[in-house]
């Protein structure tokens, strides 16, 4: 099959895939038409620039690893479009982070509240042909808080079970299924209020298999769906096939279609993702469209939380930082509930400190002991904040370090030396410590891989300190993905006093350092946008040599 034969198959798998999506928005969706004529457009743009590259059966870490897959002649992301590529390739996967940044999700009260579960669960009859299921236990744990079982069920002798699940917060919990006190599966539940959620599977290929149907359900696989197609377009952008002019126009329609998960799955943790996928696909590029969304549905409290952050950033490089200050506060006179205000005012504290505004930080952080400080958990997040503002503000020197670092050869690990500070200096650098076996951070790394392939040619460095004492946990994660910049030995964190230093009290932490080791930046959380538009920032402003 010939190279042009094989993008054409591509893009009709796209296009088809397309179709499907909107078949499942039609419900609600008033202009499928126009955002399907948008697709049709981009394909034929796409169509044009392709230049004869074999897109089809490549995977993603094939797009950025494979020595065999060259973008198209000629091709160069100039500058100039490396904050828009990036973020075509960045929006992908963020699906898998839904619970990383509690400053983008609206927190319910804090009362219970209940979902029906039930369903049927049986065995293969290769392995039991008995036809008795009894005894099969179904349960719903928070792995967050001990952890805690939100439900707990059995199935009598037809696989039956029924039951109710109390929860306080929103949001994806961990299902497991148990039999002859063995844990046989397990897979991720949404619950949500109100919602039912109905759950078919047989044993023992549940995991991926199951049959689970609720609102919440339905609304995550039309997301899922989309980022899937999404993700194809990735493949094509990596290999240089979208023409680089071409690249705000495919934004802005992905855009508009994720915007109508947001509006047809209204208060679904869907809609949340969606939205937030929607306006990081704007941020930095489309500044009006963006604004009149966050106006637009202003009066959703969910919205209203992304305000204080899109919003903030959008008003930051427009009309400056005091304005900036003046549309959270505005956000924060009319929130409906105290949860929303102490995110805001999380997210004003954390902006100005950003900012280097260091006293006005101080001033806003006097305010929030003032109307928080009964809270306790608000208080823990103000105590780890305040270490910051004071020894850890940008400009300030990050605390040096001095690590063993290893490097794969083959399979095998090897001694690489020692890193220090001094090594790092000269250019600008992102230094991380993670946990390797936090999910979140695997399914990331490939976006992280992304950040590292866009401007390790613009000479920023990296380095990451691994939590893990274990060498083999270490030698493991890297053997599986790939090893493309150094990381510190198992151990080499414990045996260190980076943890107070660098008052890590939540993974991933990323620093983000200029050529003579003054912070920059320091980062919480998996979603790497804003490190990308920093990055960017600096490189745009000259300051990468």
């Amino acid at each position: 099959m010939s190279d042009m034969s094989r993008i054409m198959r591509d893009e009709s798998r796209i296009m088809s895939g397309m179709s499907r999506i909107m078949n499942d928005m039609s419900r609600n969706m008033g202009d499928e038409s126009r955002i399907m004529s948008g697709m049709s457009r981009i394909m034929n743009d796409m169509s044009r620039n392709m230049g004869g590259i074999p897109v089809a059966n490549v995977t993603p870490a094939d797009a950025i690893h494979s020595k065999a897959l060259k973008p198209r002649p000629g091709f160069m992301i100039t500058p100039k479009w490396v904050m828009v590529v990036a973020t075509l390739l960045l929006i992908t996967g963020c699906s898998g982070c839904e619970q990383d940044d509690q400053n983008d999700q609206v927190s319910q009260p804090k009362k219970p509240d209940q979902t029906r579960i039930y369903g049927t669960i049986t065995v293969d009859e290769a392995l039991d042909d008995s036809g008795d299921y009894s005894g099969i236990g179904v349960l719903v744990l928070d792995i967050t808080a001990g952890p805690d079982t939100l439900f707990q069920s059995e199935t009598d002798r037809e696989g039956q079970f029924d039951g109710i699940a109390t929860f306080f917060d929103q949001g994806a919990y961990e299902l497991q299924i148990h039999r002859n006190s063995r844990r046989i599966a397990d897979t991720t539940l949404i619950l949500a209020h109100q919602d039912t959620v109905k759950i078919q599977g047989v044993l023992p290929r549940f995991s991926g298999h199951a049959r689970i149907s609720s609102r919440e359900s339905e609304a995550m696989r039309t997301l899922n769906r989309l980022e899937r197609q999404y993700n194809r377009i990735l493949k094509i952008t990596v290999l240089g096939g979208i023409a680089q002019d071409t690249i705000p126009y495919v934004l802005d329609n992905w855009s508009n279609i994720f915007w109508e998960v947001y509006k047809n799955w209204p208060e679904t943790v869907a809609a949340g993702i969606a939205a937030r996928e929607s306006l990081s696909m704007l941020e930095e590029r489309n500044d009006d469209l963006l604004m009149m969304r966050l106006r637009q549905y202003g009066e959703n409290e969910d919205i209203r939380l992304l305000a204080s952050r899109f919003g903030f950033l959008s008003e930051l490089r427009q009309g400056g930082l005091d304005n900036a200050i003046d549309w959270m506060d505005s956000l924060e006179s009319h929130a409906r509930s105290t949860e929303t205000r102490l995110q805001i005012a999380k997210n004003r504290i954390i902006a100005l400190y950003d900012s280097s505004r260091i006293a006005d930080a101080r001033l806003r952080v006097q305010d929030y002991e003032a109307h928080f400080g009964d809270d306790e958990e608000a208080m823990q997040w103000l105590s780890a904040v305040r270490f910051d503002i004071e020894h850890l503000s940008p400009g300030e020197k990050l605390p040096p370090f001095h690590l063993e670092i290893f490097r794969l050869a083959g399979t095998e690990e090897t001694n690489a030396g020692k890193l220090t500070m001094e090594d790092v200096l000269g250019s600008p650098a992102v230094i991380e410590v993670v946990s390797l076996s936090d999910r979140l951070y695997q399914s990331s790394y490939p976006q992280l891989q992304t950040v590292h392939m866009l401007f390790r040619q613009e000479g920023v460095r990296f380095l990451t300190i691994p939590v893990e004492e274990n060498p083999v946990a270490v030698r493991a994660f890297y053997n599986e993905r790939g090893q493309d910049w150094p990381v510190a030995s198992a151990g080499a964190y414990a045996e260190s006093d980076l943890e107070q230093r660098w008052n890590v009290y939540e993974m991933p932490v990323r620093f983000l350092i200029d050529s003579d080791g003054r912070i920059i930046r320091k980062f919480h959380g998996h979603n790497m946008n804003e490190l990308l538009i920093e990055i960017n920032r600096i490189l745009n402003n000259g300051e990468i040599s």
